[in-house]
């Protein structure tokens, strides 16, 4: 068996393996913010245009009005482009992390909340027709209730896991939601597409930013 003679090589080996072991937790969290700013991007885009397409249906008479086949299939193109987007970047980011039941647990709790969330909302809101809501009141209803929820759960998913932004983005999109339906219809439309589709977007610039700077350590020490 042979000794190492050196003793600088002992005392570095600690040294030398802490230096690692950040330099893979760096990775890992560079890996994983690498997506955010693209899925809030995306997200961000599918509230923006596609709320803003259902303001349109009404919102520019009597100049302008883009037919209701039209706008419902944009907003639902994209927000179904958006829910893809995530579950496949999502899938990437998680790739290669080990997870037990405890860890895995919330993630799916929260998962299966948004449909199952969003389904009620919808049964709500029909049974509230059934009862007597007028269309007019309906229109303001379902946008607002869900988007409420959305901001809702992000506030949820913040607790979990602990993450401030996401804390300031569902607590922006609450807001948004509560003064919304104060402007009637079609306005409503309009000021969740826009409240809701900025704070996406603005958080997104804000993760590009942090993304940078997670960056540059690592290019330092892949220079070093």
């Amino acid at each position: 068996m042979v000794e190492s003679s050196n003793p600088e090589e002992e005392a570095l080996a600690p040294a030398e393996m802490l230096a690692l072991m950040q330099a893979q937790q760096r990775s890992m969290e560079g890996r994983i913010a690498a997506f955010v700013p693209v899925l809030l991007t995306a997200w961000g885009v599918a509230w923006l245009v596609g709320l803003g397409s259902l303001w349109s249906i009404d919102g520019m008479r009597p100049g302008l009005t883009v037919p209701p086949v039209v706008a419902l299939t944009i907003a639902v193109a994209l927000i179904v482009g958006a829910i893809v987007l995530s579950a496949v970047l999502g899938a990437r980011s998680g790739r290669g992390m080990r997870r037990d039941a405890a860890t895995a647990f919330p993630a799916i709790v929260y998962g299966c909340t948004w449909s199952v969330g969003t389904v009620a909302i919808v049964l709500l809101g029909l049974g509230l027709l059934a009862n007597g809501m007028d269309a007019a009141l309906a229109r303001i209803f379902f946008p607002t209730a869900l988007v409420l929820f959305a901001g809702l759960m992000f506030v949820v998913g913040a607790a979990v896991w602990r993450a401030v932004p996401m804390l300031i983005l569902g607590g922006w999109i609450v807001v948004v939601a509560a003064a919304a339906p104060f402007f009637g219809y079609p306005a409503v439309l309009l000021v969740l597409a826009v409240g809701g589709g900025f704070g996406f977007l603005v958080l997104a610039v804000l993760s590009f930013r942090h993304l940078a700077r997670l960056r540059r350590p690592l290019a330092g020490a892949r220079r070093g």
